[in-house]
């Protein structure tokens, strides 16, 4: 019983959500909530928040820090864990030109996003979630193409000349 409960305020938290942010979006012309939850997980968002937009784009952030710090495991490996280094040695040169300018590119939204914290702007947050959505198409893209050239890592032949500890 309790889990039926939980399940429909939650369902009406997310409906609520909708209706407040479909009140945004227009005034704003941001992009559908359906591709902003479907990309940035913001259903879980108070509905009642004062400032929404500003919600939304820390969820945002959040998702364009982790592809970030992502990207910069493999172009800065020296913590990263032993596997990272066997898919470097795997990646051709163009998949890790592809690496330098998605981090190039995603570098600029986590700057702003650091200037948006001194100072709430409804206006300014919107701007930024849309300018992060419109790019996050081809992010993902190229997102896909950075985890099939890691796939297919697995199987290209070792380059590996020197021995290891284990070898």
């Amino acid at each position: 019983m309790v889990d039926k409960l939980s399940k429909n305020e939650t369902r009406k938290d997310i409906e609520q959500l909708k209706a407040n942010y479909e009140l945004l979006k227009n005034k704003y012309a941001l992009p559908e909530f359906k591709f902003l939850n479907e990309n940035f997980e913001i259903e879980s968002l108070d509905p009642d928040s004062e400032i929404i937009l500003k919600a939304i784009r820390k969820h945002v952030t959040e998702k364009v820090f982790y592809v970030l710090r992502s990207l910069e495991t493999f172009m800065n490996p020296s913590n990263a864990p032993m596997f990272i280094f066997d898919i470097i040695k795997m990646l051709n040169e163009s998949e890790k030109d592809l690496i330098k300018q998605l981090y190039a590119r995603i570098v600029v939204y986590e700057v702003e996003a650091f200037g948006l914290e001194a100072e709430y702007d409804e206006k300014n947050e919107a701007e930024f979630i849309k300018r992060v959505s419109l790019d996050w198409k081809d992010i993902s893209s190229d997102l896909k193409k950075i985890y099939s050239a890691m796939k297919i890592s697995d199987t290209r032949e070792s380059k590996k000349t020197e021995k290891s500890y284990f070898g």
